[in-house]
């Protein structure tokens, strides 16, 4: 099964979860080795997690704890058919009606208000020492939005919302005086552009509202059950899925008690909780909770409303991840209807079922459709946040992985040096968003023939990926896999083998051992074993991943006939010619009735965000 240097891969779309995703496409190929091998080229094709990254979560809280959809940003849109955020009882001292409300207002309200832990609190973020609050370099004579001050080296200027120009960069001290002072403490919107806060600054204010409403109502009150949902979600956007699981446990806890098991705040802590164990890796826990929001959701407020479209995104992207491609489009469809209905075409909140519905496409094989949705998306999200976004830049990242299937590597680069650049200066070097676009970077320079560029901006996204998921995350699939594919080319078989195990080890643990694109991983392996001249382990993988395939596709499948090609060859190398005649015969007999306009040789897989 050696690969031909000529062979190109192209990459396939960035899907939040690093889960692979995988699809059979016509081949011009016949040849059986060549077959089997160049899945794993294909299988490197995309960074894990990321793109939707946000995008199809049901997210913040409203009313009592209650969210709606994240656009893909990663931001809640606000809801005419729901309540604001909650107010709590009038217990403030001074009014602040926006940020701008002027500096010395903040900066009393910051000193009255400030204790030692929240001034250290500050410190650590601004520091970096934060996890996921390291920022890129501010601007020289950048200032502040509200007290027209730059930044400190006790608090620098952060960029913590959508805000751009003169009012992008704000001190976390003045944020924090200006939420503390208008008091509405289960509002964390910021007031000049309408969206969420993200990063730091939403677990700093997160933290402070879950501190004030307990000390005021005590740990079980469903207000403090609101502040932990955002706080929890705020941990999430920013990578750490513990925290964001264990606060929407405690959220989800109290909510059940006060509210009981089938209220519509349950549905969305439900929601959000599936989300934060799909970044866990544990895809059944997400799809039993989402089925039970769904439930909740479809009885709360009818088949046809955006919170029962937002939970059927998430619960159909389950099932993509989980390999059933036809149920994974037709949930999204109706999501889709859904969301275009109530918001309108054009609507940035309808870029998540846009982008998740042609990642189904895009995994059905109709690379055409993926590319059309996703230019739409694109276009939508830079009329919403302007070109130089991150959500612009999670579609940047989907759009040139799809051009890359479709064999345009270098409008492939092209777009990804965007998303990087995009990626680079809104989270710094080293974040783990950074790293989605280095893979999928690497790889397009890959197609090029680049190859010792992929291998720098491989290595640099697996370090990377190692340093903030740790050596056994499924994140690491993305870079593992691309590294696996650029070594064969190289002809540095050992190392080969040594990722592909590593990938094995993590895919398996993550999607169980019969998953399709298990077998795929353990197919390269084998063909890794007989170029290193060890048939009888070859021999040995095949068989086992041949029995995955048949799970998938059933005994008398065409793909069950090249591997059925692939063990007899290794059975000839073996010197079993009976065994081979054996199984060349039952591949011939499936070749003769199996359907010839699909095949297995360039099946394209998707690693996932």
């Amino acid at each position: 099964m050696s690969q031909r240097e000529g062979d190109r891969h192209g990459g396939g779309p960035e899907v939040s979860g690093g889960t692979l995703f995988s699809q059979p496409s016509c081949c011009q190929d016949c040849g059986c080795s060549a077959g089997i091998v160049r899945l794993l080229r294909d299988l490197a094709t995309t960074p894990c997690s990321g793109l939707l990254p946000r995008g199809l979560l049901l997210r913040r809280s409203q009313g009592h704890g209650a969210g709606q959809a994240l656009d893909s940003a990663g931001r809640a849109p606000s809801s005419s058919s729901r309540s604001a955020p909650a107010v709590l009882p009038e217990r403030r001292e001074a009014e602040v009606t926006g940020e701008a409300a002027g500096s010395a207002a903040c900066e009393e309200e910051c000193s009255r208000n400030e204790d030692s832990s929240s001034r250290e609190a500050r410190r650590r973020i601004c520091a970096g020492q934060e996890e996921g609050s390291r920022q890129p370099p501010v601007p020289h004579g950048a200032t502040c939005r509200i007290c027209l001050e730059e930044g400190t080296e006790e608090d620098e200027l952060l960029s913590p919302c959508v805000c751009r120009g003169s009012a992008k960069y704000v001190h976390l001290g003045c944020i924090e005086a200006a939420f503390m002072a208008r008091a509405h403490l289960l509002d964390v919107i910021c007031p000049t552009c309408k969206h969420h806060y993200e990063g730091p600054a939403a677990v700093h204010i997160g933290k402070l509202a879950v501190k004030e409403l307990e000390e005021n109502y005590g740990e079980n009150h469903v207000y403090v059950a609101a502040a932990l949902h955002n706080l929890g979600i705020s941990y999430g956007l920013l990578g750490d899925a513990e925290q964001e699981r264990d606060l929407l446990e405690r959220a989800l806890a109290i909510q059940e008690r006060e509210h009981g098991p089938d209220h519509c705040d349950v549905a969305t802590t439900l929601a959000n909780l599936g989300n934060a164990y799909d970044r866990l890796g544990d895809l059944a826990r997400q799809r039993e909770l989402l089925e039970r929001a769904l439930k909740i959701n479809e009885r709360e407020y009818g088949a046809d409303h955006h919170a029962v479209a937002t939970t059927l995104v998430n619960l159909g992207s389950v099932h993509g991840r989980l390999g059933d491609h036809t149920r994974q489009r037709d949930i999204l469809e109706r999501a889709h209807r859904i969301m275009e209905r109530e918001f309108g075409p054009n609507s940035h909140k309808v870029t998540a079922s846009l982008v998740n519905l042609s990642l189904a496409y895009g995994a059905l094989g109709d690379m055409h459709r993926q590319r059309d949705l996703l230019e739409r998306a694109l276009r939508i999200n830079e009329q919403e946040y302007g070109p130089d976004h991150r959500a612009v830049a999670n579609t940047l990242l989907n759009l040139g992985n799809v051009y890359g299937c479709l064999g345009d590597a270098e409008r492939k680069r092209d777009l990804l040096l965007r998303a990087l650049r995009i990626k680079q200066r809104e989270y710094g070097p080293d974040h783990h968003e950074v790293a989605k676009a280095l893979v999928s970077l690497g790889n397009a320079y890959g197609d090029l023939g680049m190859l010792e560029e992929q291998r720098e901006f491989l290595e640099r996204a697996l370090s990377i990926q190692r340093r903030h998921f740790g050596p056994d995350h499924r994140e690491l699939l993305s870079s593992l896999t691309g590294l696996s594919t650029l070594y064969d080319r190289l002809k540095d078989i050992e190392r080969k083998k040594d990722l592909l195990e590593q990938s094995l080890r993590i895919m398996e643990r993550s999607f169980g051992p019969q998953h399709y694109n298990v077998g795929i991983i353990i197919a390269a392996l084998a063909e890794a074993h007989g170029e290193l001249g060890d048939f009888d382990k070859k021999r040995e993988l095949l068989e086992q991943s041949l029995v995955i395939i048949e799970l998938k596709f059933g005994p008398d499948h065409h793909n069950v006939a090249v591997y059925l090609t692939e063990i007899a060859q290794t059975y000839q190398k073996l010197g079993n010619l009976v065994r081979r005649d054996e199984l060349l015969e039952r591949a011939r007999r499936i070749e003769d009735v199996a359907p010839q306009g699909v095949r297995f040789f360039d099946c394209w897989l998707k690693l996932v965000a």
